[in-house]
């Protein structure tokens, strides 16, 4: 039980200094063509930098909790990007006890920003996301991030979408839950996709 104790939190770790770096490069492409949204973007990233480093020592988290940080963290992206990104988010709107373990959805939000948002062109993200019940009468989540893709010049030393992000989520993924989950990824010539379902705890 230690060792996979360790192991989670190793992936963890692993995670956030990747997601902190991108997120004050963020912060820094703003200072100086908007000090103002920059002084928003700092209260943002204090919001988000809280949740990790006091939310994710938890093994679950109420599901609203983990929304809400994500929200936070769309809020802060969307700061550096023009009206040319198309954003839709769906969560379940419920305060009813139901957990899911913390950082569970924030890398496939991150992969969607860096791979999928183009400074010159009409983008999209569409993250959604329902519950339901399975045949045993156990609640389960989908969620469901899809993108706009751009062709990106040939940079053969740079991880692509996925990479070494994804192979991380998947790990954790099979720590927490098993088999008792499924991750879809959908790679097609214009839109990415990922579908998640996993169970939910009350």
């Amino acid at each position: 039980h230690r060792t996979l104790e360790q192991q989670l939190e190793y992936l963890k770790y692993q995670l956030n200094p990747h997601f902190l770096m991108n997120t004050l490069n963020n912060i820094h492409a703003l200072v100086d063509i908007d000090p103002e949204r920059s002084k928003e973007a700092i209260i943002q990233l204090s919001k988000i930098l809280r949740y990790v480093l006091y939310e994710s020592n938890h093994e679950r988290v109420p599901l609203a909790r983990e929304t809400e940080f994500m929200d936070n963290y769309i809020r802060l992206m969307r700061m550096r990007y023009s009206d040319k990104l198309q954003l839709s988010v769906g969560m379940p709107d419920d305060d009813t006890g139901i957990t899911v373990p913390p950082l569970l959805f924030i890398s496939f939000v991150e992969n969607a920003f860096k791979h999928g948002v183009s400074y010159r062109k009409p983008s999209f993200i569409d993250i959604n996301s329902s519950r339901y019940s399975d045949d045993s009468g156990r609640q389960r989540l989908v969620w469901t991030c899809r993108n706009s893709k751009h062709p990106k010049p040939d940079t053969s030393d740079t991880p692509r979408q996925g990479g070494v992000g994804l192979a991380n989520v998947r790990k954790r993924l099979d720590l927490i839950f098993g088999s008792d989950y499924t991750l879809t990824v959908n790679d097609a010539a214009v839109v990415y996709e990922v579908v998640l379902d996993i169970p939910l705890e009350g």
